[in-house]
C-alpha cells in the first residue's frame, strides 16, 4: 500500500483564478452530453419535487378555454349531458310504467273487478296488433 500523501490546500490558488472566464472556454453542450441522465434522474425523490410544486399557481396558467376549443371538450360534455338525460328519463318512464302497473292492481281490487274481464290495453292499440 502507498502512504496517503497529505491533501494540499489549494483555496489561495483558486481565489486568484476567474472562474467566469474559465467557464467561457467550456463547452456546455460537450459536458451535458457526458452526464448520465438516467443516473442522475434515479437520485431525484419525486415524491419532494411535487411536494414543492404549487399546485394552484399552475392550474392560474390554463387558459381553459383555449383547452375546451382545441380538445372538442365541449361537444363530449353535450353529449355525455344529453345521454346522461336520455337515460334518466328512460328510467323515470320505467318507473311510471311499474307505478302504473301497481296502481291498475290496487284499483282493480278495491273495486272488485275480475282482472281476466279487463281489456289488455288501449282498443285502437290491441285492434292493430291482432294479427
Amino acid at each position: 500500500m502507498s502512504p496517503r500523501l497529505p491533501r494540499p490546500n489549494l483555496d489561495p490558488v483558486l481565489r486568484l483564478v476567474d472562474l467566469d472566464r474559465v467557464l467561457e472556454h467550456v463547452d456546455v453542450n460537450a459536458l451535458i452530453e457526458r452526464v448520465d441522465l438516467n443516473a442522475l434522474l434515479e437520485r431525484v425523490d419525486v415524491n419532494a419535487l411535487l411536494a414543492r410544486v404549487d399546485l394552484n399557481a399552475v392550474l392560474e396558467r390554463v387558459d381553459v378555454e383555449e383547452l375546451v376549443q382545441r380538445s372538442d371538450l365541449g361537444s363530449l360534455l353535450i353529449e355525455s349531458s344529453s345521454s346522461l338525460g336520455t337515460r334518466v328519463l328512460d328510467s323515470l318512464r320505467s318507473q311510471a310504467v311499474g307505478l302504473d302497473q301497481v296502481l291498475e292492481r290496487v284499483v282493480t281490487r278495491v273495486l272488485r273487478r275480475d282482472a281476466g274481464s279487463l281489456p289488455e290495453g288501449p282498443p285502437l292499440l290491441v285492434a292493430r296488433s291482432t294479427p
